[in-house]
């Protein structure tokens, strides 16, 4: 079954907003940073880190997200009696769509993160 982008947003629970705003927040910076160097010809490492930083955060919040789902579907199962094993597999898919949506995050910032500062230290350093 595939989902569309809005169906797994929802469906990944309450932390997809949060890494989704972290993606963003990347690719802000990632975009106000190319903007200075192409157009300002400005070069410096300022914010850059936040990239990496949005990555990360993105990333170990899904884990999080993640975990507290597989917590709350262990709770639902101790608490009933009859859980069929559809509902069980089910529930552990779902579980995985923020971790996922927090890795795509990572491994998107993570190149433009280093690439950045190594063309800025490059540039800082007059070796162009």
């Amino acid at each position: 079954m595939i989902m569309n982008f809005l169906e797994f947003h929802k469906a990944g629970g309450p932390f997809m907003g949060v890494i989704t705003v972290m993606g963003l927040l990347m690719l802000v910076v990632a975009g106000i940073k190319i903007y200075q160097m192409a157009v300002q010809k400005h070069y410096d490492l300022k914010l850059v880190s936040l990239i990496r930083m949005a990555g990360l955060f993105a990333a170990a919040l899904g884990v999080l997200s993640q975990i507290i789902g597989i917590v709350q579907a262990l709770e639902a199962i101790r608490a009933a009696a009859d859980i069929s094993p559809e509902m069980v597999m089910g529930g552990a898919i779902v579980s995985f769509y923020s971790t996922i949506w927090g890795l795509i995050v990572l491994v998107v910032s993570l190149p433009i993160y280093y690439v950045l500062k190594e063309f800025i230290k490059l540039k800082m350093t007059g070796n162009n």
